[in-house]
């Protein structure tokens, strides 16, 4: 009977976290399989790619290696609605480049010390899209 008894009661566990996970997708403000941001993060060269984002928010930090002392950076966004702010620090923990991905275009970074740079893309209520590049001068 002890037997008997586990088997229902460990079946209706499974029933219940299975039922669980079918219904929590639906009930998501913001899925995330729609803001997972497209990345290549190697040495010298950064990529950050969102599409079709909607109400999302999020603080996003790479480490990047980067073995110059600047970087070229080219950007461009289509913002519908909120704000993105992007921060460029250096291995010394120096800022060396700051944006809200409101101006399209080409520009440079500051002078910085090389090894791992620490990129901070802060989203805030964004929806839109952004493509953010930077690679070593």
């Amino acid at each position: 009977m002890y037997n008997w008894h586990m088997r229902v009661t460990l079946l209706f566990i499974a029933a219940l976290v299975a039922g669980i996970t079918m219904f929590l997708p639906g009930c998501h403000k913001n899925p995330a399989s729609s803001h997972i941001p497209q990345v290549v993060n190697v040495k010298d060269n950064f990529h950050l790619q969102m599409s079709d984002v909607k109400n999302h928010d999020t603080l996003l930090v790479y480490y990047w290696p980067m073995e110059g002392m600047s970087a070229n950076i080219d950007q461009s966004a289509s913002i519908k609605g909120g704000q993105v702010a992007i921060v460029i620090e250096d291995n010394s923990q120096l800022q060396i480049y700051q944006t809200d991905m409101k101006q399209n275009g080409s520009f440079t970074t500051m002078s910085g010390t090389a090894g791992y740079w620490r990129i901070r893309v802060a989203l805030t209520d964004f929806s839109g899209m952004i493509d953010f590049r930077a690679q070593r001068r």
